[in-house]
């Protein structure tokens, strides 16, 4: 994503990890059902390795490869509906809450990081981030400590509670600090709480100097708590106090502009010095955090370069504490494009693949060369650099026999590492079928099925695996018992666009869901009735199952009009055109197929229940779905059956009047056809519409059509 994306993140700043897919905004139209993804998806990404995902995506299944820990996929059931690919394979939002739950700190929770809080970009920076974790932190100190006596314990408490800050939306007024003050008989405690106290409160209020005065003065504190966190406190203030003034001007993408470089470096220094003393201290994960923002207020690519390099190694360590969804967008928005800055493997990976997606006349193609010059960095990463290789002949330069050379010899046992592993037999089933070699496809997907064990690679095999039985004519076999595929998605997409009547009666014969079998019957019945199978629909049309279909799986929020109970249509004279039922509609057309009255009355069902877009568009010929239907017959156009009975002397006037009227009702009210069939132009129209006028001017008909369109 991060080229898309570089020009607009103060945008990013504003969407969380589960708001990515509102904010980048490609809309909810078709997925593309296919293993090749070259341009940029937001919405629909693949469970591998791959050009056109969010280079976020990327980025995680990288962390995955170098610390892997267990995930899994949601166990949602899939609903199916008529459009099945507006359903997406694999879509990042589901992917970031399916990693979050499996991404936790010491006490269980999930973690957060410092720097994914709006808070951080703008004003002064975090400070405001930990005042009630602070807080809490404070309280559970003071209550431990058996030093303090009963009353400075409770004067302590109360004035943490009572703190005034900047972070409250409410200023204190001079001289109302609420911080405790210890007296001249106050316990040693109680004087290292008043004074970290004191020092906390300045911090949130602002006053950086005094906080660093208080914060210093504790360097030898006799409580552990105090003393470490005074300590880590001071590289904090540095940092705020570094960070005045350094958000006074976003324009476009924020670009910080630090003039206390002292301080910025001076934060540095004490983080780092405060990592080295406290290797597993309490605030480790929130130190390398906060140090990465210096970095990033410095300008400092290379040490940014090298710290996200560590954090994405060690993902799953606890002191990493952080959210891998968060850490990749982290990554995307704040290190940026620049490969002179980056040295490490992983962080070149992902870049590289982005660079693989299709140039424009302004971008330099991603050439072979340019990735044979990252080699030195790819040292030790050598399975990683291959896939690179492999990858880049495949998607740069659409050599496939290249790619499979790259590519080696499969793997024969368990993919190591797991989406490195899965994302290379993936990529050479890819180039076995661009290269046409089907069969082949087929057995290599067929002995990767077993070895797709991480969530959704099953479903991608499977796709895989369903894309060459499609294209080597061999769809049934998506569905027989032998080899029928899990996927009911995948399922649906060829029961949806290419199963002929023979399979789509199996499927409702013997159905793998309530919801299949309710698909296949509702195109089934609909196909039969377009293409002019008529005596096919007569024999497979059950009122009693269509109304059982819509019971079983009845659900909220469903469209009406893909219901099974549509085709139950009990006809009806709107505009004064009656008609009979569906069923009897069809039984006329099967005695007759060119009765006028039959044609107009289904052309009114599916006018009334907005079924001509059910052919109207088909998946991309590269996509699942997009060969040939096996539906015998031609797929239906109402406005090509109205041209037909207008064009016929045989028409009775009262039909030819009424042909008329819906004709040009077409394209209604926008000027678009909404008929289907080949466009007419407007001078036809007005044609139409003056014989409409002149012939038939007694009809209610012509006496309410004002306009042509």
């Amino acid at each position: 994503m991060r080229q898309l994306f570089s020009t607009l993140a103060s945008l990013m700043l504003l969407c969380s990890a589960s708001q990515a897919l509102a904010c980048a905004g490609d809309g909810l139209g078709r997925a593309g059902w296919k293993l090749d993804h070259k341009d940029f998806s937001n919405r629909d990404n693949l469970p591998f390795l791959s050009p056109g995902n969010d280079s976020r995506v990327n980025a995680q299944f990288l962390m995955m490869d170098a610390r892997p820990w267990p995930v899994d996929a949601p166990k949602d059931e899939v609903k199916l509906d008529i459009y099945p690919d507006y359903f997406v394979l694999f879509a990042r939002d589901a992917f970031n809450d399916a990693f979050a739950r499996n991404s936790c700190d010491y006490a269980g929770r999930p973690v957060k990081d410092v720097m994914t809080t709006p808070s951080d970009f703008f004003d002064e920076g975090t400070r405001c981030v930990s005042a009630q974790s602070g807080e809490d932190a404070f309280i559970q100190a003071v209550q431990a400590e058996k030093a303090l006596s009963d009353a400075e314990r409770a004067a302590l408490i109360r004035s943490r509670k009572e703190l005034t800050t900047a972070c409250q939306a409410k200023d204190a007024a001079p001289g109302a600090s609420k911080a405790y003050v210890a007296g001249a008989d106050a316990s040693a405690a109680a004087r290292e709480f008043a004074a970290y106290l004191a020092g906390a409160e300045s911090f949130y209020g602002g006053a950086f100097d005094a906080a660093l005065t208080a914060f210093r003065s504790l360097a030898k504190a006799q409580n552990v708590w105090v003393r470490e966190s005074a300590r880590y406190m001071i590289a904090r203030t540095l940092l705020n106090k570094a960070s005045v003034g350094a958000f006074a001007e976003l324009d476009g993408a924020p670009e910080p502009k630090v003039s206390d470089r002292e301080s910025l470096k001076a934060a540095e220094s004490e983080f780092k010095s405060y990592l080295a003393d406290y290797p597993h201290g309490r605030y480790v994960a929130s130190a390398r955090g906060l140090l990465r923002r210096v970095y990033w207020l410095a300008g400092d690519r290379s040490q940014a370069a090298t710290e996200y390099a560590w954090q994405l190694r060690h993902a799953r360590d606890p002191d990493a504490n952080l959210r891998s969804s968060d850490l990749a967008a982290e990554i995307d928005s704040k290190l940026g494009l620049d490969s002179k800055d980056v040295h490490d493997a992983n962080l070149l990976a992902i870049d590289d693949l982005t660079m693989m997606r299709p140039a424009d006349a302004s971008q330099k193609k991603f050439s072979a060369a340019d990735l044979d010059a990252q080699a030195r960095d790819f040292a030790g990463h050598d399975a990683l650099f291959a896939f690179l290789k492999a990858a880049r002949a495949y998607y740069v330069d659409g050599d496939h026999a290249t790619a499979l050379k790259l590519l080696g010899d499969a793997t024969p046992g368990p993919l190591s590492p797991p989406y490195l592993g899965f994302s290379r037999e993936v990529l050479r089933g890819q180039a076995l079928m661009a290269s046409g070699q089907y069969a082949a496809a087929i057995d290599h997907w067929r002995r990767l099925l077993p070895l797709a064990t991480q969530p959704w690679q099953k479903e991608a095999v499977e796709l895989g695996l369903a894309l060459s039985w499609e294209r080597s004519g061999e769809v049934n076999k998506v569905f027989l018992k032998d080899t029928q595929l899990s996927s009911p998605r995948i399922r649906a997409m060829l029961l949806r666009y290419v199963a002929g009547p023979i399979l789509l009666r199996m499927a409702v014969a013997d159905p793998a869901s309530a919801e299949e079998r309710k698909l296949a019957r509702f195109v089934l019945l609909l196909k039969e009735a377009t293409h002019g199978q008529y005596a096919g629909f007569l024999r497979d049309y059950s009122a009693e199952g269509l109304a059982k279909d819509d019971a079983d799986t009845a659900r909220p929020g469903q469209y009406p009009n893909y219901q099974s109970s549509v085709l139950l249509w009990s006809g009806g004279a709107d505009k004064g055109y009656a008609c009979p039922d569906l069923r009897s509609i069809v039984g006329e057309l099967a005695a007759n197929p060119q009765d006028p009255h039959a044609m107009l009355c289904f052309g009114d069902f599916i006018r009334v229940n907005s079924l001509d877009g059910f052919e109207a568009s088909r998946p991309a010929p590269d996509e699942l779905g997009g060969g040939k239907s096996i539906f015998p017959g031609e797929p239906y156009a109402r406005g090509e059956v109205y041209k037909k009975l207008i064009g016929s002397p045989a028409t009775p006037a009262r039909d030819r009047a009424y042909a008329l009227y819906r004709a040009i009702n077409c394209y209604a009210p926008a000027n678009n056809n909404t008929c289907g069939g080949k466009d007419v132009e407007k001078a036809q129209r007005k044609a139409w519409y003056d014989q409409l006028k002149a012939q038939f001017g007694a009809t209610t008909w012509a006496k309410s059509l004002r306009f042509y369109w």
